[in-house]
């Protein structure tokens, strides 16, 4: 086991995990509105005295990649900002002093998106965009990166270069073992579940908390679990919520409990 807190940070893509999946907001269920708590909201309550990751985890960064421009047509915005929906209250408290969440939000543009994914330029853009955040989490010495909706491949963070395979997980909203019946692997988890169980099969989905390696959806598991039902008149918005509820957060919070007290060696 290690001593904690171990230095975390997440890699999210608010126009995904705000804009579809409207973490931080109420979103429409058959059982009236619910407020849609995310991975990085739930984490940090975690960490409050009485939290299942009180003292093993401190989460020192939240790294947004969002452009302005991308968050134009969902009102979120690429830092908490008043008159702006974000994926946490505005109030929400990052340690046991209050010091507000939003003080520690970090955006770093991902750039390389404007570059065509067939130019040969594209690699070393994104390169760039990932050694800027590699040299971020140096700088404020960051144990663990956590993605969370990054919407786009990490591949620079993991290699010999850079040196952070290990060190960077991934929790992905359904079962990423390809030998499970209800995997659905890539960047639509909701809509592959919702058109198995419309096509009148029987589904479930669940969450993975994983390794990030160089393909998507396929390092190694350290956690899953598949407990959650997927009905064919399920909008996109319920099922969210019911598998964030019944699998994403419980997931990752005995997955990276885990991960920490049997896996991680210090830094």
């Amino acid at each position: 086991m290690v001593e904690g807190p171990i230095r975390l940070a997440f890699l999210t893509s608010i126009r995904d995990v705000g804009g579809d999946d409207r973490v931080g907001q109420m979103v429409a269920t058959k059982q009236g509105k619910r407020y849609m708590e995310g991975v990085v909201e739930h984490t940090l309550c975690e960490t409050h005295p009485g939290g299942a990751l009180h003292g093993l985890i401190k989460v020192i960064a939240i790294i947004t990649d969002d452009r302005p421009k991308d968050l134009a047509a969902c009102g979120y915005g690429v830092r908490p900002e008043r008159g702006k929906h974000w994926i946490f209250p505005l109030d929400t408290p990052c340690d046991d002093l209050g010091m507000p969440a939003k003080w520690i939000v970090e955006n770093i543009p991902s750039d390389f998106r404007s570059v065509s994914k067939s130019d040969p330029l594209r690699p070393e853009a994104k390169r760039e965009f990932e050694r800027k955040v590699l040299e971020f989490m140096r700088q404020n010495k960051i144990e663990i990166l956590v993605s969370d909706h990054y919407m786009a491949r990490i591949e620079f963070l993991i290699n010999e270069e850079f040196g952070f395979y290990g060190r960077v997980l991934n929790i992905h909203p359904a079962v990423t073992n390809p030998d499970c019946p209800f995997c659905f692997r890539g960047p639509t988890p909701t809509a592959d579940a919702l058109a198995r169980a419309r096509s009148g099969k029987v589904t479930r989905t669940g969450a993975t908390l994983h390794l990030v390696n160089e393909n998507f959806d396929d390092g190694p598991i350290i956690e899953l679990a598949a407990p959650t039902p997927v009905h064919m008149l399920d909008t996109p918005e319920e099922l969210r919520y019911r598998n964030y509820q019944m699998a994403k957060l419980p997931v990752f919070i005995r997955g990276i409990r885990k991960y920490i007290t049997e896996t991680l060696p210090r830094m």
